[in-house]
Parts: structure tokens; C-alpha cells; sequence
């Protein structure tokens, strides 16, 4: 009898088709990485995502990498054990991850005190190019990086969520991009900027579109909290900006977009700001504390600003010819004691209008340019439209 059902198994497995290759998913130790934190498993890691599996584990281990990039497979997904899944950059590393479309990147830790430093305008850790749409980073933790962590260059669809970033030059750069979504992160001492987004060609063309910026925290976040340049149909929301050099939400030539449900402090020369000739612009239902130390000379007059509406900048852009259509409504603005603004609307801004704010201390001027002294200014009653049909203020 056992004979027989040993032959009839045997029968069953001849008959069964075949499993299906690469289904299942792989760890990159099956291909000898060791993650002892001095053997480079570069190597392994390159055959692991280049197998095109749909998942590749990181157990939990210290993985030295770099310094060339990982290159990922269409649509492989690469997770970790959160913090115990460590990847070390090696020392000279630019680019550590190279995501491909439909890419992910999940549940991982980069500690990259050794990988070379960067701007702004250098690729970053991770990079997301123009091949990477529809490609998601989420709750991956960032130490003691020298450059941009999550950096895209021409890339749609993307998805960063949950992650964590400390001690690090900036957080995320998002370069001529569009449909990005950039959700409940945490941003803790950006030596640069923390969030920012760029589409600004040449002043010629508006080139990123569709961004939201939502739930973010940032904490110290160099000169721009959450900011960015030539885009449309932009949207922060419900972030948390305490501490920024120079601005803590701020929109330059950006066009119909919203700045709503935010809470800012401790920024140097203004809460919220519209720079470049915005126009569109919804501003309300944010919590604004103009308390950043003012450092006596300094600080220059026109700025120190609640909600800052900026002067045209015609030496930068020659076309600047002030704000248009933006609304502030419903905001709160406390500014702690000194010589500071509530609302500062720059020159040849048109057709602002500003009603049902609460305000407490600092003054509410309309007017100004770099050339005007204060006393050109015009204080403004609170509910009031500027410009518009009547002209200019």
C-alpha cells in the first residue's frame, strides 16, 4: 500500500505543470550578500534586483554599498526590516539607488555619513529619472546624509510616504515633475532646504505640475522649509514648519495653487510667501507664529513676515510684475514683540483680496519695494480688496 501511494506522489508531480519562474520573491542573501558591514554586497544587490523578481527582501543586516548605483528592474520592489535593514553608503557614492518604473522602495534604513556631498541640483541618493514613473518610497529612514536624499529628474506618478530624514542636507528634490504626492514625512535638521520642488526654465515655461505637499513635518529645514518654483496646480497642506532660515511655505511663479490648514514658526523672514509673480493663489485656514529672533541689523525691514507677498524682483526675472488673484483668508498670525508684519503685500500686486484673518501685534503694510523705505508703506484696514477692477494698490 505505501508502495502505491509512493508511486501515484511521484505520478502527480510528473504531471504537474511547472512553477512559474520568477514569482516568488528573493533575498539579496541568496546571492551572497553578507550585511556584516564591511564586505561590499553590491554585487549581490545588483543580481537580486536585475533577476526582475517582483520582491526583493533586505533581512535585517548592515549592507556596505556603492559607490555605483544600483540599477532596479521594471516594477521590483525592494523591502527591508525598517530600521534593522540598514544600507551603508560606501565612501564617493552619488547615486545609491536608481529606481526603474513602478519601482519601490520600502522598510529600509540609509546611513551615508561616507557618500559624497550635493545640492540641489545633483541627483541624489535616490534617484528617480525619467524611467521611474509610477515608482513609490516609503517608510525608509535617512541618516547623516551629504545630499539630497530623494532627488527626480522628469518623473510622474511618484509616491513619497513615511519616511524619516535626520541630520541630512535635504530631504527631497523634485525637478520638472508631475503628479507627485509627498505624504506624512518627517524632516528633522535640513542643512539645505527640507521639501522642495523645481520647474522653472530659464523663466520660459513652467514645467512641474501637480504636486501635493500633505502632512509633512519639518523641523530646522535650512532656508525653505517646503518650497519650490515654477509649477502649477500646487497644494500644501496640513504640514508643520518650525524652523526655517529664510521661509517656512513659499511659492515662486507658481500658478493656481493652495496653501491651507498649515501650521508655521520660527521662520526667519516669512511664514508663507509668494515670490515672482504668482498668481491663483488660495492662502487659508493656517496658523502662522512670527517669532524667529530678529538678529538687529540684520534683519532688514521688508521682511519678518506672517504671510509675505514679495516686491516684484525685476533684476532676477524681468517680467516680474507683482502678484495676481490670491486670497488670505482665514489665517491666524501672532507675531511675538519687535519691529515685524502681519501681512506684507510687496508693490504692484493686483487683485488681493484679505478678510476674516485673526491677528495679534505686528503691523499689516501694503506697498514697499527694495528701493521704498518704511515709512512709504501704507497700513491697510483688515478686510479689504486690493486692486482689482478699482487698479493696483
Amino acid at each position: 500500500m505505501t508502495a502505491a501511494l509512493a508511486c501515484l506522489s511521484t505520478l502527480l508531480l510528473l504531471l504537474a505543470p511547472p512553477a512559474a519562474p520568477g514569482t516568488g520573491p528573493v533575498s539579496v542573501r541568496d546571492f551572497g550578500a553578507r550585511g556584516d558591514g564591511k564586505t561590499n554586497d553590491t554585487a549581490a544587490f545588483q543580481k537580486a534586483l536585475a533577476l526582475g523578481r517582483r520582491t526583493v527582501t533586505v533581512p535585517a543586516g548592515v549592507y556596505l554599498l556603492g559607490p555605483k548605483p544600483l540599477i532596479f528592474a521594471p516594477h521590483v520592489r525592494l523591502t527591508g526590516d525598517g530600521s534593522a535593514s540598514v544600507l551603508r553608503v560606501a565612501k564617493g557614492t552619488g547615486v545609491l539607488l536608481q529606481l526603474g518604473e513602478g519601482s519601490e522602495v520600502s522598510r529600509l534604513a540609509v546611513e551615508g555619513s561616507a557618500g559624497g556631498a550635493g545640492g540641489s541640483a545633483e541627483p541624489g541618493l535616490v534617484q528617480l529619472g525619467r524611467e521611474a514613473c509610477f515608482a513609490s518610497v516609503e517608510r525608509v529612514a535617512f541618516r547623516t546624509c551629504r545630499r539630497v536624499c530623494i532627488a527626480t529628474a522628469n518623473a510622474n506618478d511618484l509616491t513619497i510616504r513615511d519616511c524619516d530624514f535626520r541630520d541630512i542636507q535635504q530631504a527631497v528634490s523634485l525637478s520638472f515633475s508631475r503628479r507627485v504626492r509627498v505624504l506624512n514625512n518627517t524632516v528633522v535638521n535640513a542643512k539645505l532646504h527640507g521639501l522642495q520642488f523645481w520647474g522653472n526654465w530659464k523663466w520660459e515655461m513652467k514645467d512641474s505640475e501637480d504636486l501635493l505637499f500633505q502632512g509633512n513635518l519639518v523641523k530646522d529645514g535650512g532656508g525653505g522649509g517646503i518650497w519650490g518654483a515654477g509649477a502649477r496646480r500646487v497644494i500644501l497642506s496640513g504640514n508643520t514648519v518650525d524652523g526655517a532660515t529664510d521661509v517656512g511655505l513659499d511659492l515662486e511663479w507658481c500658478d493656481d495653487s493652495v496653501i491651507a490648514g498649515n501650521t508655521v514658526r520660527n521662520a526667519v523672514n516669512g511664514g508663507i510667501s509668494l515670490f515672482f509673480a504668482c498668481k491663483g493663489v488660495a492662502i487659508t485656514s493656517n496658523t502662522v507664529r512670527n517669532d524667529a529672533a530678529i538678529d538687529g541689523a540684520k534683519a532688514a525691514w521688508w521682511v519678518r513676515s506672517g504671510i509675505w507677498l514679495t516686491y516684484p524682483n525685476r533684476e532676477t526675472y524681468k517680467d516680474d510684475r507683482g502678484h495676481r488673484d490670491v486670497t488670505i483668508v482665514g489665517n491666524t498670525i501672532v507675531c511675538a514683540d519687535g519691529d515685524r508684519h502681519a501681512i506684507f503685500i510687496g508693490s504692484e500686486s493686483d487683485n488681493i483680496a484679505i478678510h476674516g484673518n485673526v491677528l495679534r501685534g505686528g503691523d499689516s503694510p501694503v506697498g514697499g519695494s527694495v528701493v521704498e523705505q518704511p515709512l512709504l508703506l501704507r497700513s491697510r484696514p483688515e478686510n479689504v480688496l486690493l486692486g482689482g477692477p478699482a487698479g493696483k494698490p
